[in-house]
């Protein structure tokens, strides 16, 4: 289930958010992680924000499917881009081998830690065999809210190759660096590509 007050932070910076985005020019792996992919793969962008890689996706000729449990990042999504987002939360992720990869750009991380071994497992059965995952999360290994009222949920990189390999996945492509979020402080992050086993 998603978080209310994340969801509501959300709500309330949306545009300071999209602006951001736009200034960064996305997730710079995404360009990587599509090579990896056939043309025209199926992809589905699972916490999509304002919509900026799967419109990155759709424009570079992949058929995109959206996800985002926050109502205002998928009208923002619809608004800016043309998406058709569907607001669910992670949990409510029920497709079987639907698509030949999930792209999940820093929005596991809103979901509670031990959630996530349940959340890899949905991944897992709606990726097609030998599926491409990507992740990015924060490190660290606890919970806490944000300034903000946003939650996250931190991991270490022994604790992710161990639970991904549980979930039946193998890391690819392992790549720490920080980034400059919402709250305009550098954050050290985690980026893993596996492949379905």
């Amino acid at each position: 289930m998603a978080d209310r007050e994340t969801i509501e932070a959300y709500a309330a910076n949306i545009e300071k958010y999209r602006n951001l985005v736009t200034k960064q020019g996305g997730n710079s792996r995404l360009e990587g992680f599509l090579e990896r992919l056939q043309p025209g793969a199926a992809i589905l962008d699972l916490g999509c924000g304002v919509g900026d890689s799967a419109a990155r996706m759709r424009d570079a000729g992949f058929t995109v499917s959206c996800m985002d449990a926050s109502p205002d990042m998928a009208a923002m999504a619809r608004e800016q881009h043309g998406l058709d987002v569907e607001v669910t939360s992670f949990d409510e992720l029920a497709a079987k081998a639907a698509y030949d990869a999930v792209w999940a750009s820093f929005s596991l991380l809103h979901a509670a830690r031990a959630e996530m071994p349940a959340n890899l497992s949905r991944i897992h059965r709606a990726l097609r065999p030998g599926g491409m995952f990507y992740m990015g999360l924060k490190t660290g290994m606890h919970e806490a809210r944000d300034a903000a009222g946003r939650f996250y949920a931190y991991f270490g990189e022994d604790e992710l190759v161990a639970m991904l390999g549980t979930a039946g996945f193998t890391p690819v492509a392992i790549e720490e660096d920080s980034i400059v979020g919402l709250l305009g402080h550098p954050e050290a992050c985690i980026h893993i590509t596996s492949r379905l086993d």
